[in-house]
């Protein structure tokens, strides 16, 4: 008589999936996230600059917590190669279109949901007053890089690893758990807005066979808004 704690095959690749994404999230939260190790910049640097490089600090603890480690075990740990993990053009015809609706979408709303005065409270993030091209570059860097690791990780190894075991909807409904539980701090709009926006970037990840469109477009969220932030605020401005 099985047991219900009993072993199956097909668990392989969701247990291995969602263990790498939760332990790699939780060392990403309580090490780059660490109130101590934002106070040590601002004690250490002036303001402007200690806002630079503690960003920089959190963002590439990203690539590493969220893309390299968990990346480099889910490699040695299953039989999948990166291709398997949607890290690949897979249907580029589809995703172009997708790419382009998306991106002038997200353009759009921010442009307007930007001017919000709780919104200007939090982004950009770096609380910089005078943005010159070198900080916009590094800003953008910054991004680009956290946003492959995070993507990679959400819509790479979480999604594929769950759709192989249990199929696209029980697939969906791990990822939108996690990925919504994740913008909890962001507060109450952020975390039902990742709802929809998730599965949206589920399906076209799947169907297109590439996180491209999710990567693309979660790096044209986060650059808009930050940089229509800086247009709409009274207190930064590009120079």
């Amino acid at each position: 008589m099985a047991n219900f704690y009993d072993w199956k095959p097909e668990y392989l690749n969701a247990f291995i999936g969602i263990s790498l994404s939760t332990i790699g999230f939780i060392l990403y939260w309580f090490f780059a996230l660490s109130p101590k190790i934002k106070e040590s910049y601002f004690m250490k640097f002036q303001e402007e600059t200690a806002w630079i490089n503690y960003v920089v600090f959190q963002k590439m603890m990203g690539v590493l917590f969220l893309g390299i480690l968990p990346g480099s075990l889910a490699l040695f740990l299953l039989p999948f190669s990166l291709a398997d993990y949607e890290l690949k053009l897979g249907n580029y015809s589809q995703s172009f279109v997708y790419i382009i609706v998306m991106c002038v979408l997200i353009a759009l709303i921010n442009y307007f949901a930007t001017k919000n005065v709780e919104n200007l409270k939090v982004y950009p993030q770096m609380r910089l007053k005078v943005w010159t091209k070198r900080r916009v570059i590094i800003n953008s860097f910054a991004w680009i890089s956290y946003l492959f690791a995070y993507e990679f990780m959400f819509r790479g190894i979480l999604l594929t690893t769950c759709y192989y075991s249990f199929g696209f909807w029980p697939a969906v409904a791990i990822n939108l758990s996690f990925y919504s539980a994740t913008h909890i701090p962001k507060g109450l709009n952020e975390t039902i807005g990742a709802i929809p926006y998730g599965l949206r970037l589920c399906y076209v990840t799947i169907s297109s066979g590439s996180i491209a469109v999710s990567f693309i477009t979660h790096v044209a969220l986060a650059l808009t808004n930050d940089y229509f932030s800086v247009h709409h605020s009274k207190e930064m401005k590009f120079v």
